[in-house]
């Protein structure tokens, strides 16, 4: 019988556990949050917010129809943003909800 360590054992289970996945989703949300407002500011934070994202495509709740206009002018940028802090083409879409 092979021994492995422990630690490889959990990284295993961890990594197969449906838990990975939903913490994986919501580091995805917060980071889209923290480029969007720091893209458009404090009007973003009062009006706007990711709630998740889905088969590569982020949904945005929007209050305003001004702030979902500027969200929608700026997507590239914030696609790219969002791409580069998370490190992989983890969003390939934004989805808007008003």
């Amino acid at each position: 019988m092979i021994m492995q360590a422990l630690g490889d054992i959990l990284k295993i289970k961890y990594n197969r556990s449906p838990v990975a996945k939903s913490i994986a989703a919501s580091m995805m949300v917060d980071t889209s949050n923290q480029v969007l407002y720091s893209l458009l500011g404090e009007a973003a934070k009062k009006y706007a917010r990711a709630i998740y994202v889905k088969n590569k495509i982020l949904t945005i709740t929007c209050l305003s129809s001004v702030i979902a206009q500027e969200i929608k002018l700026n997507e590239k940028k914030l696609l790219l943003e969002i791409n580069k802090k998370l490190g992989d083409n983890v969003v390939e879409k934004i989805r808007y909800l008003a």
